[in-house]
């Protein structure tokens, strides 16, 4: 076949849907799990909970299981793990109550009440029953429900798919205050509770989520229930594992290789840096992020896509489409930056208090931080280069305006602030910073530590930065931001309506850049003082107009 021909005789891989029917029905590639799925119902598990990150195939995890219990199409299931090992005709199909929290979306608990409802009513029609009253509570309706079904021979399967949306969701939005998100939670509580009274009619249920806000709310009462987050006979049953390459993506893996123009193992290397190194447990297999690998594996096995990615780099699909953003609202709410993430891994797996949650677990269940191989068992780090990324522009998105991330306009500005950096341009380098600032309201800057966390986060995205530190300590005293190039160090010190004055003193009289004497480089310390109008003025920030004052000052030379 000619090298730029389409990939017509690969099998069309599954990045748009996560229903296991249609994959299968269309030829589309199915990365087999059922193996995992075959283990968790001989052991036998009665309710079993998993958290993992967005975009992590767990809604097809729970599409598979509804497909295996529902038993339309046993066809769909020959050749897979439990097909072959004859467990298929062991599995006796029942009803199943499939409920897809994602779907429940609202911005105030009242809203969240009403959808949930909503989806209890879909339930009702799809058993055949008389749909309950426009009113009614949803909790009572769900119990409702079940005692409908306990009328029918035989056990139900529930299967709940993102059991903690809602109340991600209300963290995603700056309104809801930490009142309304316990309430939205309560609601889940007793949604969540009415499963509860029906225990003897449930043959197993199987819940998954992002983070364990409504985990201890679930199961509290049952002690037979599994945590499989943290179970290594399952922690590699969402993700891509390198065997599951191998066994499944190997052809494709080889025809994008040839459009790349570069070795099947080169570009895996590559694939692996950008995409793979979630460890959920210490020591565990690493898993790819299967969204993320099989649109960018997509993309090169087309020609024209492979130029398109050598032209512009990897594609981000999980920072495009799966990124959660909850995250980023949390740390900004408490002027939260860089500094304050550290690689304890202490109670990441711990079900937390949705209105105070411990920034290392939200970060952990999140999929932004992960378990560092051969380091050691309580370290975290970022999984992989998409994984960094996804944070730092986050939490560049959440500080400077959510259109930020893709404005070219703020992308070339960073470029030309890493230019001015780099040749010593103090004044320009500020000059940047100051016009990034543009699309900002004077609310998203309300403090000087805003400002701090801000330039952190720019100054990080540039390469030839070396290092960048807040809150860096001297003997004297702290300075706001310590940014290393290649030629020079730089000290700031930020302030907010106050005077340059202050803090080219506050430079001086603290020692900034003391410690970094005789390192071979210039230590320069720079004193900033942005201009923020009140909320009662108007005009609030006015932009491309420099609303800063700025002074740089050759602290030591090079040589001394």
């Amino acid at each position: 076949m000619h090298k730029d021909a389409q990939s017509s005789d690969l099998a069309p891989l599954a990045t748009d849907t996560a229903d296991f029917g249609f994959i299968l029905r269309t030829g589309q590639v199915y990365v087999d799990k059922t193996a995992h799925i075959q283990r968790m119902l001989e052991t036998p598990l009665r309710f079993a909970f998993l958290a993992r990150p967005r975009r992590f195939g767990k809604s097809l995890l729970i599409s598979t299981l509804k497909h295996l219990y529902a038993r339309k199409n046993d066809d769909l299931f020959r050749g897979l793990a439990i097909h072959r090992s004859g467990f298929l005709d062991a599995v006796e199909p029942c009803p199943v109550l499939a409920l897809n929290m994602a779907r429940v979306k609202g911005d105030a608990p009242a809203d969240i009440e009403r959808e949930l409802l909503r989806v209890v009513r879909s339930l009702f029609r799809w058993f055949g029953l008389p749909l309950p009253a426009a009113d009614a509570r949803p909790w009572e309706a769900l119990d409702d429900l079940f005692s409908e079904l306990s009328l029918r021979p035989g056990q139900v399967v529930v299967l709940v798919d993102e059991c903690d949306a809602p109340v991600t969701r209300m963290i995603e939005n700056p309104a809801a205050s930490a009142d309304d998100r316990q309430h939205a939670l309560s609601h889940l509580r007793d949604f969540y509770g009415a499963l509860k009274n029906w225990d003897e009619h449930i043959r197993f249920a199987f819940v998954t989520g992002i983070t364990k806000f409504v985990d201890a709310s679930m199961f509290s009462a049952r002690n037979n229930r599994q945590d499989l987050s943290q179970s290594y006979p399952y922690a590699t049953v969402c993700g891509f594992t390198e065997a599951d390459i191998d066994q499944f993506l190997a052809k494709h893996v080889a025809r994008a290789a040839a459009h790349y123009a570069c070795s099947a193992n080169h570009l895996r290397q590559a694939l692996r840096r950008q995409y793979s190194g979630y460890r959920f447990l210490p020591d565990s297999a690493q898993v790819y992020n299967p969204i993320s690998y099989l649109r960018v594996l997509n993309q090169l096995t087309h020609p024209q896509g492979a130029r398109n990615v050598r032209r512009r780099g990897f594609p981000r699909p999980w920072i495009d489409t799966g990124k959660p953003y909850f995250v980023f609202r949390y740390m900004k709410a408490r002027r939260w930056g860089l500094d304050n993430i550290d690689d304890s891994a202490a109670g990441v797996w711990e079900s937390f208090d949705v209105r105070n949650p411990p920034l290392n677990a939200l970060l952990f269940q999140a999929g932004y931080m992960t378990f560092q191989n051969g380091a050691e068992k309580d370290q975290l780090g970022f999984p992989n280069a998409e994984v960094a990324e996804a944070l730092h522009e986050g939490l560049f998105l959440a500080y400077l305006g959510k259109n930020a991330g893709r404005d070219s306009v703020v992308r070339d500005l960073v470029e030309d602030m890493a230019r001015a950096l780099a040749h010593g341009q103090c004044r320009e380098a500020c000059a940047c910073f100051d016009r990034m600032l543009d699309r900002v309201s004077y609310s998203e800057l309300a403090a000087e530590s805003n400002f701090q966390v801000a330039l952190h986060i720019v100054c990080y995205l540039i390469a030839s930065v070396l290092d960048v530190a807040s809150e860096t300590a001297g003997r004297k005293g702290r300075s706001d931001l310590v940014v290393e190039t290649y030629a020079a160090v730089y000290a700031f010190e930020l302030k907010r309506n106050k005077t340059l004055q202050e803090a080219m003193a506050q430079i001086q009289a603290k020692g900034y850049g003391d410690r970094y004497r005789g390192a071979g480089k210039k230590v320069i310390g720079i004193g900033l003082n942005f201009r923020v109008p009140s909320a009662t003025d108007e005009g609030a920030w006015t932009p491309s107009v420099q609303n800063f004052e700025m002074e740089a000052i050759e602290l030591y030379a090079a040589d001394s």
